[in-house]
């Protein structure tokens, strides 16, 4: 493979590891001071990403843009007071204060019963450890929650990247079919349901933004892997992505 396309692809695996990162402690925990100021020096990126042309005019690009929108109001803005606000919004949305959208765990969306804990979170933690990894105790959500979830596929992004730059395109492919399949498997099949219930049960804009950027980047991210496996098989030629 020529190193211009092993670029292309550390360069995506990095992009993507960054975005599963940020909506992973979106939904993890409140936010903080620290995390706002990030959001507003990050202005630029978000209106970048809105203006994307793979993303343009999308329901997605609407998140950035409003996501950028909301960046550009926090250096004239009382910080602590829009932690307080979008503290009572997490509590709203993902502690169970107004029951809509239900527990943001693929369980709640998968079972019949409508349940945590449930065979969702059964078969994550399953791949999970397959891959060496466990749930840190000290977060005491069910492995199935929509943050842990984000977070592996982060995680599998960074080990992708790691193996381009270590030369081993066998093991970067073996990372890419494993988040396929968990794209396939479980992100793709509830997080458009859990992304329409945020946007019915949501009063800032913050956190519809938020659920629009999630739905649009497991989409579209589909795509992504797929075109990646296919540059990393043998008989990819020169396929660009």
């Amino acid at each position: 493979m020529q190193p211009e396309m092993v670029n292309e692809l550390i360069s995506a695996s990095e992009n993507r590891q960054a975005v599963y990162s940020f909506l992973a402690r979106m939904y993890a925990v409140e936010l903080t001071k620290e995390t706002l100021n990030e959001i507003a020096e990050k202005k630029s990126l978000w209106v970048k990403l809105a203006e994307d042309p793979e993303v343009r005019g999308t329901e997605m690009a609407q998140g950035y843009k409003t996501l950028a929108e909301f960046a550009s109001t926090l250096k004239e803005s009382d910080l602590e007071k829009v932690v307080l606000e979008l503290a009572a919004e997490y509590a709203g949305l993902f502690l169970g204060v107004r029951q809509m959208p239900p527990h943001p765990s693929e369980s709640v969306y998968s079972s019949t019963e409508h349940l945590i804990m449930q065979k969702s979170r059964d078969e994550v933690l399953k791949i999970y450890r397959s891959m060496g990894l466990d749930k840190v105790r000290e977060y005491t959500e069910p492995e199935d929650h929509i943050a842990i979830e984000l977070l592996f596929m982060a995680y599998l992004c960074g080990k992708t990247s790691e193996a381009l730059k270590g030369g081993s395109l066998e093991e970067a492919k073996k990372h890419v079919e494993v988040q396929r399949d968990f794209l396939n498997d479980h992100l793709a099949k509830w997080v458009p349901e859990l992304a329409a219930d945020i946007l019915k049960g949501a009063r800032r804009e913050f956190y519809k933004a938020v659920a629009k950027i999630t739905k649009g980047h497991v989409e579209i991210d589909g795509q992504v892997v797929s075109e990646m496996i296919d540059s990393l098989s043998p008989s990819s030629g020169s396929r660009t992505l």
